[in-house]
């Protein structure tokens, strides 16, 4: 049984004061590039909102993205863990608006924003949040609108056993290359399905994600709209200085990223020019600690020749690889293991 790797080291002074322990896969659709930790069967994760993406597809496969007349933004939320800010609370309604659908209809519940400076404007108007609000709630409007198209029940869309819900995990088996049955379901902190299956597979899906040659046309054909309009308005995917918006944007186009709760990363990543493969990475973090994958990933991202924002400013604060107490002194380091310091040659060298 392969046991979890140090994928992070916090130094102080002389001592390494603390480690995130985890596991990386790296792969193309066909190989695996990279690896540390446990990665393949049994060993399954749930990748929870990293699997957004595939959950999102039937939009466009029925291309309702067309009919609908949907922007960027729209189609880029439906992927998202949205910070609940008023652009995504507007782009939110909007899906909702173009299908008629209420929002009593969503099943997501409700929470603050995670945005604090939007939960703070909404407290001072005396404004109640709602199921708007809820991170989760274009991927809602999203089921909604499908289910509604294909004329299937909208009152437990979110069941596992909903046509829509089989279709989505089928959908997911098939850029994850898995039977169906092969990944897990348990309920997801939106209620909706949070499927299971193993770290690499889930990078393979992210690589095939990037690039669905292969795949069935209509499928690909969908995949490809939905990369190019979330890569078009990454805020729309998560929000201000958020890791996924950082990195999407300095990857001008060419990178998708998406957190799940519980510390996981993933990233389809499309190459640098025709011929070469698209790669897929995924990171969780056994203690579910997002300062865990900070560093690993942008440490994946040297590697595959991409420039990580360097501006504080960008990025969440635990993604900083200087560690600052509450004076601003530099009291340590945030840094990637060893092992990221010797990857094998990149796949586009």
């Amino acid at each position: 049984m392969s046991e979890p790797a140090i994928l992070t080291l916090l130094r102080r002074g002389d001592l390494v004061e603390s480690v995130h322990r985890g596991a990386v896969a790296v792969v193309t659709a066909d190989q695996p590039l990279f690896t540390l930790g446990p990665t393949t069967a049994p060993h399954a994760i749930y990748p929870r909102s990293a699997l957004k993406p595939f959950q999102a597809l039937p939009l466009l496969e029925e291309r309702l993205d067309t009919q609908l007349a949907l922007d960027s933004r729209e189609i880029a939320l439906t992927t998202a863990s949205h910070g609940g800010d008023e652009q995504h609370v507007e782009a939110a309604r909007s899906l909702l608006a173009k299908g008629a659908l209420a929002r009593s209809l969503l099943r997501c519940g409700s929470h603050p924003p995670m945005d604090a400076a939007a939960a703070r404007r909404l407290t001072r108007a005396g404004q109640p949040f709602d199921e708007l609000h809820h991170n989760c709630s274009g991927k809602h409007a999203s089921m909604l609108l499908v289910a509604q198209h294909l004329g299937l029940p909208l009152a437990d869309y979110i069941d596992p056993g909903h046509p829509l819900q089989r279709r989505i995990r089928a959908t997911l088996a098939v850029f994850a290359g898995l039977a169906p049955e092969a990944l897990g379901v348990a309920i997801d902190g939106c209620s909706a399905p949070a499927f299971s299956l193993p770290l690499a597979a889930l990078a393979r899906a992210m690589a095939r994600f990037a690039d669905p040659t292969g795949l069935p046309a209509t499928t690909a054909d969908a995949a490809r709209r939905l990369f190019a309009a979330a890569v078009a308005a990454p805020h729309f995917v998560s929000g201000s200085r958020r890791i996924e918006l950082a990195v999407m944007t300095a990857a001008h186009g060419r990178t998708f990223a998406k957190i799940g709760a519980e510390g996981v990363l993933a990233l389809a990543i499309r190459p640098p020019r025709p011929g070469l493969p698209a790669v897929g990475i995924a990171i969780k973090v056994e203690d579910g600690a997002e300062r865990g994958y900070f560093q690993p990933a942008l440490a994946l991202l040297r590697w595959l020749g991409f420039d990580p924002p360097a501006d504080p400013a960008e990025l969440p604060r635990d993604a900083h690889a200087t560690l600052r107490n509450h004076r601003g002194l530099e009291v340590g380091k945030i840094e990637a293991a060893a092992e990221f310091a010797r990857l094998p040659p990149s796949p586009w060298a």
